[in-house]
């Protein structure tokens, strides 16, 4: 798929209708070429990897547009990351040119101290100029590029880059839009993070089918239930966690959703309860349970949940693979990923990228860490994870990051940080080997949060007066599960 053509033509074909609806107002495929024509006429020249410092707003958007159509790499800057991580993240893409919106612009200001030989450009300073001729465009082949790279938790206690390349994104593509076959009379939530890349898979669908994208604002996030009623979603995509905390306010009562036509979940395991309990809200929709590290471009398998089939485990099966895509399970039980979706390495990091893939019979795989196995449907069920990654609320988080930062900055080699509960975590607990010192304790967090982001710093802190270890001599985190169930 030529991603950049495809989007030219609808927003052409479809311009006076609704693209997205953000921040209360709807803005049409033609205000959104007229906003690209608008930043290619002052950045198109400077640049091809640009930094978007916004947050699922109108400047994110056509900003976002903007790259795609004229082929740019974007870089999603999290305006909710401690300072720290951002400049890491930008010192690594080697950015020249970031886009920001006057709600950042202090933010803005701070990063441009830091980089001072790269250009902070306001989006609203562009959008109130006259509108300008766009340069002419160089003649575009369909040769592959760096779509765009977002950053993932990194056990050396820096983030790591993962490049998306247009031949990755288009695998995706070509298959997610034939499968959902939305067209323009259809209405597709937009929940995610722009850092994360499930927001990329709501905005390329959306506008590839002629759709219209619903940003849905922070006071809806969490209970998100009312918004679905009143602008009559025929889309609904989230991490199972925000269908669970729908469960718990009681907003998923049957048939509450009529108008929902898909319902997708991805990012971590999904409950077969909240499964069970979200297809009789949306009794009119398909559940897919979506799976896929970001290393293979958004998802790679699904599940189609049906009501009254017999599942043996509590969670929903990840599913088959794409049939463009292929898996297998190594003699540890990892699942390995093979296909056009699976990027070629990690942003200048080789050693990383020597241990997530090789080579089998000429063909390449990525290192998935999730224990899998098959079930008597031939399909695929996650079990657990094979190393200290995991996932709260679909941000994968390198649990080694946080012990190398938190035993630098106490000086103290006994920490370990454990997501809890172990099935299906929601918070991190982080246990310290030390006498409690409750302001020991308040500086540490205070201090993490400098350059960790919110869904990683631990809600709470364990003091011990010895570590447990275990048979092999290596700290015993069964019983420190146990600990934290039984306190």
């Amino acid at each position: 798929m030529n991603i950049s053509e495809h989007l030219c033509q609808i927003a052409k074909t479809h311009s006076h209708l609704p693209a997205i609806f953000c921040e209360g107002n709807s803005l049409s495929y033609s205000v959104l070429l007229e906003s690209s024509q608008t930043l290619s006429s002052e950045v198109y020249e400077k640049s091809n990897k640009i930094g978007i410092l916004c947050y699922r707003d109108s400047g994110f958007y056509s900003s976002v547009f903007y790259c795609f159509l004229n082929r740019k790499t974007f870089v999603p800057l999290g305006v909710k990351f401690p300072l720290a991580r951002l400049v890491s993240i930008i010192e690594q893409s080697e950015l020249t040119t970031v886009i920001y919106t006057e709600r950042y612009s202090e933010l803005a200001q701070v990063l441009s101290q830091h980089f001072q030989s790269i250009e902070f450009i306001c989006f609203e300073s562009l959008s109130a100029k006259p509108l300008a001729s766009p340069p002419a465009s160089k003649k575009q082949g369909d040769d592959n590029y760096v779509a765009y790279v977002l950053f993932t938790s990194g056990s050396t206690g820096q983030p790591k880059g993962v490049p998306i390349s247009k031949d990755n994104l288009s695998s995706y593509l070509n298959y997610m839009v034939t499968l959902l076959e939305l067209d323009k009379s259809d209405k597709v939530s937009q929940i995610f993070d722009p850092t994360f890349d499930l927001s990329i898979h709501d905005i390329l669908i959306t506008w590839l089918s002629g759709a219209c994208l619903y940003s849905l604002p922070e006071s809806a996030l969490f209970a998100p239930g009312k918004f679905i009623k009143e602008h009559e979603l025929t889309v609904w995509f989230s991490v199972p966690a925000t269908a669970a905390i729908m469960a718990k306010l009681g907003m998923l009562k049957k048939s509450a959703y009529p108008t929902l036509k898909w319902s997708l979940f991805c990012g971590e395991a999904l409950p077969v309860a909240i499964a069970e309990q979200f297809q009789q809200a949306a009794s009119n929709a398909t559940l897919l349970n979506l799976y896929g590290p970001t290393e293979a471009t958004i998802a790679c398998s699904f599940h189609e949940f049906k009501l009254g089939q017999d599942y043996t485990k509590n969670y929903v099966p990840i599913g088959k693979p794409f049939s463009h895509m292929n898996f297998d399970i190594d003699q540890n039980g990892e699942l390995l990923i093979n296909g056009p979706q699976v990027f070629d390495g990690y942003l200048s990091n080789p050693e990383r990228t020597q241990k997530s893939l090789f080579l089998k019979h000429n063909q390449t795989f990525y290192r998935s860490g999730d224990a899998v196995a098959l079930n008597e449907q031939g399909e695929y069920e996650y079990l657990s994870r094979l190393d200290d990654q995991v996932k709260i609320q679909g941000y994968r988080i390198e649990l080694s990051e946080i012990d190398s930062l938190t035993k630098k900055l106490l000086n103290n080699p006994l920490v370990v940080s454990l997501a809890t509960p172990k099935q299906a975590p929601t918070y991190i607990a982080l246990f310290i080997c030390d006498n409690a010192d409750t302001e020991v304790e308040t500086n540490l967090v205070e201090q993490l949060s400098r350059f960790l982001p919110n869904y990683m710093l631990p809600k709470r802190v364990v003091w011990l007066d010895s570590m447990p270890l275990n048979s092999n001599g290596k700290i015993d985190k069964l019983f420190l599960h146990t600990l934290l169930e039984n306190s």
